[in-house]
């Protein structure tokens, strides 16, 4: 469905609030040891064919950011929030499915694939933190680019291997990205 950009916009908002409530909606957790940096390296095994250059320093300079920064708390989320995974109500409202990938994980990384729709549209990006009801901390900013990082190649070694392109090109689109906009200190 191709969405005018107000439409596109409450849409956002609306994803916002979803996130806001499903992220509240059971007690926080303190995170394990084990997280999204550990497993990059075999998501990085299988993309590497597929990656431009300088793609996979990239990804390792964020796993390292992403090592230093201070251990999450992890919320109840969807593990799969983009657009496919959305469905349009008769009033326009969203409402989510596919919940297979739901688990305690970052608020974050709950936004890793949405994000990719905020690109070139700050306007996208306000109205889903509006919805969501806070900004993001700078913390968080920087561990939204290394989750981002992570599934880009996760979905570049799995789009690649399964001749899904939309989820590959989504992979390169957000390492692009991340090349020129990136939070590393």
């Amino acid at each position: 469905m191709v969405l005018g950009p107000a439409a596109e916009a409450r849409v956002q908002h609306g994803l916002g609030r979803l996130a806001r409530t499903l992220h509240r909606s059971a007690p926080e957790r303190p995170a394990g040891a084990v997280t999204a940096a550990d497993r990059v390296g075999r998501h990085l095994e299988a993309a590497r064919p597929y990656l431009a250059d300088g793609d996979e320093e990239l990804v390792l300079a964020l796993a390292r950011a992403h090592a230093d920064l201070p251990r999450p708390v992890l919320v109840p989320t969807h593990g799969d929030l983009q657009y496919r995974n959305v469905l349009l109500d008769g009033d326009g409202e969203p409402r989510l499915f596919d919940f297979e990938r739901s688990e305690y994980g970052t608020a974050t990384r709950d936004m890793a694939r949405l994000c990719d729709t905020w690109t070139g549209r700050p306007d996208l990006r306000d109205a889903f933190l509006d919805g969501y009801g806070r900004p993001l901390t700078p913390a968080e900013e920087l561990r939204l680019d290394c989750e981002a990082a992570f599934d880009a190649v996760s979905g570049i070694a799995y789009g690649s291997a399964h001749a899904d392109p939309e989820v590959t090109e989504r992979g390169h689109r957000t390492l692009r990205r991340l090349h020129t906009a990136h939070h590393l200190p």
